[in-house]
């Protein structure tokens, strides 16, 4: 299984993942990547800025977060 390089969240389930091939989940791109395109580095300077160790990934409910964005109450 491949996981987001932040959340952790499975990119098998993540449609945006599945079709670009990207390393982490759509929530996190719009989040903490943005336009740019994503790189190791954007994402290490990511998980950095997060404070995440190695093997750790930020908890977050996609789907909350994905109602959030698109203005959406859940």
């Amino acid at each position: 299984m491949k996981r987001c390089a932040v959340c952790g969240n499975d990119l098998g389930n993540d449609l945006f993942a599945s079709v670009t091939g990207e390393k982490c989940c759509a929530i996190c791109k719009l989040k903490f990547i943005g336009g740019l395109p994503t790189s190791d580095e954007r994402i290490a300077a990511a998980r950095a800025k997060l404070g995440l160790a190695d093997g750790d990934y930020l908890q977050q409910d996609n789907g909350a977060e994905a109602a959030r964005i698109l203005g959406h109450r859940r």
